[in-house]
Order: C-alpha cells, then sequence, then structure tokens
C-alpha cells in the first residue's frame, strides 16, 4: 500500500482535469448510469475553523466541548451532538478516511466528482471529515472561495486561503451562511441523516439558481457470481454489513439511503438527475487491472472500516459486547482477505441541478 493516502490521492486528482473546467454544459442523457467496469475475476493462479456568527448561530469560537471528543471501546467520537454519527473521529478513522479518499481518485481517473459544474463561485462541502476533497477542490478552483462543515474539528489548519472550515450540524432546520453556493457536495453521509428529503431541500434552497448538488454514497455489497450473498448472509463478512445496517435502520439512520438519493432530488425540485454506479472489489480479485488496484486499496479500507463501522451500533444499539464484535470483525477478516469471494461495495454518483430562472 502507498505509504500517504493523502498523497497519492492528490496526484491521481492532478492526473485528469477536474470536470468542472471539462466545459461540459450539459449532463449525459441516460439518468441511471452503472459504468461498466471489469469485473472478471483472476482464476487460481488554512484559513482553519471559522465561527462567525453569521455562518453559525450556536458558536462564536471552538468550545471546550466541541473539542473535547468521547472515549468509548478504547475510540473516540464526537461530543458535539453526540451520537448523531456513529463512526470514530481518532487518528487511525481519519487515516482511513483518507485513504478511502483515493479511492474515489482511483474510481474517477482523478476527478472529484462528476456533475457538470462550471463558474463556482461558492462550494460546500457536507461532512468533510478531514477535509481532503475540500482541500482538492480549493486547491484546483482557486476563484472559488470553499466552506467544509464537520462535526468534528479534526481538519488541517494549514489549508488554501480559499478554504474555511466549520464545526456545525447539517441536520438543523435552518442553514447559516452568508451566501447561497453554486456548488454542494457531500461523500459518504449514508447512517448519519435521518431525513434525506430534508437534506436535499435544504440543499435546493441553498443553491444558487443552475446550482449543483452531488451526493456520492455506498449502496451495499454485491456479488455476480456465487461466491457471496447477502441475503441470507453467506459469510462473517455479509454478517457484518448486515448487522450495521439492521443497528443504523433501528434508530433512522439508514446505510442503504443512496438508491432513493436521486427520487429525493427530482421530489426537491432537482432537474437533470443522475445516478452513476461503480464498483469497488473487495480485494484484488478482478483480473483487470485497474480494478484489482482498486480492489487493493479497497481491501485495505474494508479492513481498517471493519471495527470502526461495527462497534458503536452494534454496541449501542443491539446490545454487543466489545468482545463480540471484535469476535466478529476478525472473522469477516478471513473473508475480506479471501480473493475466492468475488464481492464488491456499489458505490453511487448521484446529482442533480437546481433550475436556472
Amino acid at each position: 500500500m502507498a505509504s500517504s493516502p493523502r498523497s497519492a490521492a492528490a496526484a491521481a486528482a492532478a492526473a485528469a482535469e477536474p470536470h468542472a473546467d471539462s466545459g461540459i454544459e450539459s449532463a449525459p442523457e441516460a439518468s441511471e448510469i452503472e459504468h461498466n467496469q471489469n469485473l472478471e475475476y483472476e482464476s487460481d493462479g488554512d484559513s482553519g475553523y471559522s465561527a462567525s456568527d453569521a455562518e453559525s448561530t450556536w458558536t462564536a469560537s471552538l468550545t471546550s466541548s466541541i473539542q473535547h471528543f468521547r472515549l468509548e471501546n478504547g475510540r473516540t467520537y464526537h461530543s458535539y451532538r453526540e451520537g448523531k454519527y456513529s463512526l470514530p473521529n481518532d487518528e487511525s478513522e481519519n487515516d482511513r478516511l483518507d485513504l478511502q479518499s483515493t479511492l474515489f481518485s482511483l474510481t474517477l481517473d482523478g476527478k472529484l466528482y462528476l456533475a457538470p459544474v462550471k463558474n463556482v463561485q461558492h462550494c460546500l462541502d457536507v461532512g468533510t471529515g478531514t477535509g481532503i476533497w475540500a482541500i482538492d477542490y480549493a486547491d484546483s478552483h482557486p476563484a472559488a472561495q470553499v466552506i467544509g462543515t464537520d462535526l468534528s474539528p479534526i481538519q488541517p489548519t494549514d489549508v488554501p486561503p480559499n478554504l474555511q472550515f466549520l464545526v456545525d450540524d447539517m441536520e438543523e432546520d435552518e442553514w447559516h451562511f452568508r451566501q447561497p453556493f453554486d456548488f454542494i457536495h457531500s461523500r459518504m453521509m449514508v447512517g448519519s441523516f435521518k431525513d434525506w428529503p430534508k437534506f436535499m431541500s435544504t440543499s435546493y434552497n441553498w443553491l444558487q439558481p443552475g446550482g449543483w448538488l452531488e451526493c456520492q454514497d455506498v449502496d451495499t455489497l454485491g456479488c455476480d457470481d456465487d461466491t457471496f450473498s447477502m441475503d441470507p448472509p453467506s459469510c462473517a463478512l455479509a454478517q457484518w454489513w448486515s448487522l450495521i445496517c439492521e443497528a443504523l435502520d433501528k434508530i433512522g439512520r439508514p446505510m442503504v439511503a443512496a438508491p432513493n438519493h436521486r427520487k429525493c432530488m427530482i421530489d426537491a425540485g432537482f432537474v437533470d438527475t443522475r445516478d452513476e454506479a461503480f464498483k469497488w472489489p473487495i480485494n484484488t480479485w478482478p483480473r483487470d487491472e485497474k480494478m484489482k488496484l482498486i480492489g487493493l486499496w479497497s481491501r485495505e479500507n474494508t479492513l481498517e472500516a471493519l471495527e470502526a463501522l461495527a462497534l458503536a451500533p452494534l454496541t449501542r444499539i443491539l446490545g454487543w459486547t466489545k468482545e463480540e464484535v471484535t469476535v466478529l470483525v476478525a472473522q469477516a477478516r478471513k473473508d475480506v482477505l479471501n480473493p475466492g469471494i468475488h464481492a464488491y461495495w456499489n458505490i453511487r454518483f448521484i446529482y442533480g441541478r437546481k433550475p436556472p430562472v
């Protein structure tokens, strides 16, 4: 594996011009696109944080309660609006998020998004995490003012001058920014939001006419042969994912929300909506060299996600002990490392445009 996921992501992004600079003015004709990736298996052989009252009604500075993280089962979690986000915010998870960013970059051949956005003056990155997408976007679009929001202040302070980070809860009834946006982006927010239609509607209201919203999210685990099944679960990995989905469904924050994103966008008023699907093999089982490389990064991402995704949902919601989760994770780890299991993650890019005036 590469020693620096952040550096790898930046290098991959530099390999292709961002979509915004391509001059594309309209989305492709097909509204639902499944990209034909070769998945034949191989035979055995910073301006820092902004906390002004104008942009956030609840904070004039980063308070100690926001900066104080909660320790639980050996991992740390956000304390602001505690429990809304079930993944840790510690160094291990932050490294995984940066690694995952490389996966997205490899998938899109270096592009940061698919929506045919152009002439962006103001961009919002919702659930920015480590801030890596916002940093890359700000670097490649120096004329745009970029804001990244998250529940945890885990972003770096040495960032491009046109980027600022806010600690904020995007599930609030009202957003508080100085201006509307030309582009709103979110990545891997399934399992976090309770009300996706509300998020789509609020995003619509905060977009300039002609502005774009793009959501990049995981769907579920799939397989095109008989080596893996989710229903019924064929192995520990399938059981692991099923239990996470069950737990988060119980608290109304579904993991499998992406299939409804496009409908939510249309209901909110978006036009030119598209749903594009890609696949991340869980390991290096594909024969195709690009898919094998994606599988290599996906394997490491999945291995690091096994505990991170399961620990809080299974212990907080389903009543498991940490020890029981550890056993399940160990079993699922063997499945991830098994090239005889031809499973893959479904990754979806859903985007739409607010009609121009």
